[in-house]
């Protein structure tokens, strides 16, 4: 009797062990195609970069990507490249992808669409990806991480006079963003003070008239023009970010900080901070 209990524990610790083979085996297998440069980065995040074997173009953080193949660009996927992977999954953006999502489900591909339109959106989705590739402790511990720093960075800023942001991402027509946008929401918690509280959409088109009355304390200019073509802007010499010198480029803060939705967010938010009170 005690013989065969014996060989029936050994028998389950087999099975068990062969369990964790198979599962540890599953998650190397486990194929994923990213479409969005800022679910690349969440995955790699989580230590996810041997589980994507392609991606777009604008994909290049961290540089190990660069390395995966390439499925066209973001907002031009080539859908042949895509199933030539035979991924498990494929992860996109909202809004501009949200068509492309919907031709590849009807390959029968399983599509995981992610849009996050605010700053404390982005700890939930990083948890809800973590689970759909099997990094949940990976992703816990930095979804803790930023929002126990986003909410440090509030509380810092809560009682400080905030200057006035303006930030340009588009020079033909401008465009700005509104505080209801994810950008907008960084500024603000930044302890900024977006210059447009409201527009038409999230980012919008605004007139070169609206930034002279709304007086910026400061200036971010993300849309690829010199410091002399602003100079140069009828009307904005007067504007007090002009006359202080508190126009800030690319070289001086990262876009990809700021414009995208990723576990870098934070170190976004703390530059933003030391630019808005040095």
């Amino acid at each position: 009797m005690k013989r065969i209990s014996t060989l029936l524990g050994g028998f389950l610790v087999l099975l068990l062990l062969g369990g964790c083979w198979k599962n540890a085996s599953n998650e190397g297998d486990l194929r994923i195609v990213v479409l969005s440069p800022e679910l690349a980065e969440i995955i790699a995040s989580l230590d996810g970069v041997e589980l994507m074997v392609g991606v777009t173009r604008e994909c290049d953080y961290p540089p190990e990507l660069a390395e995966l193949a390439q499925v066209g660009n973001f907002g031009a996927v080539d859908m042949e490249k895509v199933l030539a992977l035979k991924p498990d999954m494929v992860f996109t953006a909202g809004l501009e992808q949200e068509a492309l999502a919907a031709e590849l489900a009807k390959t029968g591909l399983r599509v995981h669409t992610f849009h996050p339109r605010k700053l404390d959106d982005l700890p939930n989705i990083i948890v809800e990806i973590g689970s759909l590739i099997q990094r949940e402790k990976q992703a816990a511990t930095v979804a803790d991480s930023l929002r126990k720093g986003f909410a440090e960075m509030r509380s810092q800023t809560a009682d400080l006079p905030k200057p006035k942001v303006y930030l340009e991402i588009y020079r033909d027509p401008l465009m700005s963003v509104s505080d209801e946008s994810y950008v907008g929401e960084v500024i603000e918690s930044a302890g900024g003070d977006n210059i447009f509280s409201v527009l038409e959409r999230d980012y919008a088109r605004i007139s070169a008239e609206d930034v002279v009355k709304a007086n910026p304390d400061i200036i971010i200019c993300y849309s690829e023009v010199s410091l002399e073509s602003i100079l140069s802007r009828k009307g904005w010499q007067d504007i007090p970010a002009i006359q202080n010198k508190r126009i800030y480029f690319e070289k001086d803060i990262d876009p990809d900080l700021i414009l995208r939705a990723t576990p870098r967010a934070l170190e976004g938010l703390r530059r933003l901070n030391r630019l808005f009170y040095p």
